[in-house]
């Protein structure tokens, strides 16, 4: 699958194998379709998907056609819309904010990759394929089904090309929830609708606490930079870029309804590796990225990475703390 094909730096693939746990009926929807060898996450000739909001609810998929809006307009006043979607494990969530590059070199995906830059405005949407509890068929056969989960619509910013396929770009826009797989040859496509928080109540809390965590990630990048590390990490760090992004949100108008508040951007922003950070810091980091995926309470999320990101101050300050004295 294409979590074998992808590098981002700090955040080694695989990471965490997370057996995934069963949802109720009522929170899957299932779409009835087998599998080719190739495209089973695990080589298996026949499976079911399903598809699953964010790990806790469905949103119903709304009966229309196919879109067939221009090129520029294709999210603008759309609830739902088919995008060319991109699985990975697990330990790939991809969340809005943050961004990544991945090797393509398949030709499946290349595909993908040509339709996406063709025919839909530079986006696809970041899936995860989780294992679910199989179905008899009866007469001993089994159904291996897959839970379509943690979706994040992705933005493509550069792509290079390489001798054997191209180093591809991405930006996480905002999370989605894939509420119907309508293609599966030769790429997987599904309708997606956008995920976001609930409306807030405590408009004070939020903002208070959006101030406190901004003041914390500065104290963070500001470690960063005097933390020696190798000498080909960029000036810039992931943090940093994050953070930009979460302050002005998307300027293209198509994706409003998907481009979450800018106080939820900044709550996934500051889920970002940092510089020096260990095998079980980013243990850490994965598992604060899938609750932050899970909630759409933003004061709480907010309230979770302030205490991820002293934790990660504190940890930085000790290591700049050792070097000083190793010079």
């Amino acid at each position: 699958m294409a979590a074998s094909m992808l590098k981002e730096s700090g955040l080694p693939s695989p990471l965490l194998h997370r057996t995934p746990t069963s949802a109720p009926q009522s929170a899957l929807n299932p779409v009835h379709l087998a599998f080719s060898c190739q495209t089973s996450p695990h080589h298996l000739d026949c499976c079911k998907l399903y598809c699953r909001s964010g790990a806790i609810r469905q949103l119903e998929a709304k009966k229309r056609s196919r879109c067939k809006c221009s090129k520029t307009s294709l999210l603008t006043n759309a609830t739902t819309v088919e995008l060319p979607c991109l699985p990975f494990n697990p330990s790939e969530v991809f969340t809005p904010s943050a961004s990544k590059t991945l090797h393509l070199y398949e030709a499946r995906f290349l595909a993908l990759l040509d339709e996406v830059l063709g025919k839909y405005n530079n986006l696809f949407a970041h899936i995860i394929v989780e294992r679910v509890v199989g179905h008899s068929l009866g007469l001993g056969q089994e159904i291996n089904s897959f839970a379509a989960t943690y979706g994040c619509l992705a933005q493509v910013e550069s792509v290079r090309q390489l001798e054997v396929g191209a180093l591809v770009t991405i930006r996480g826009i905002g999370r989605v929830s894939i509420v119907e797989i309508t293609q599966v040859e030769p790429f997987l496509k599904g309708k997606a609708s956008p995920f976001q928080d609930d409306i807030p109540e405590d408009i004070k809390g939020i903002s208070s606490m959006t101030k406190k965590l901004k003041q914390i990630l500065a104290d963070v990048q500001q470690l960063q930079i005097k933390l020696k590390t190798s000498s080909s990490d960029s000036l810039q760090t992931p943090l940093e870029k994050a953070l930009q992004w979460a302050e002005k949100g998307d300027q293209d108008s198509s994706l409003k309804l998907f481009v979450p508040r800018r106080e939820e951007r900044i709550s996934f922003a500051a889920l970002q590796p940092v510089a020096g950070a260990s095998a079980r810091e980013l243990h850490k980091l994965l598992q604060e990225r899938l609750l932050a995926m899970e909630s759409t309470d933003t004061l709480q999320r907010l309230k979770n990475v302030s205490l991820f990101a002293e934790e990660s101050r504190a940890s930085i300050a000790a290591k700049v703390a050792i070097q000083s004295l190793q010079l």
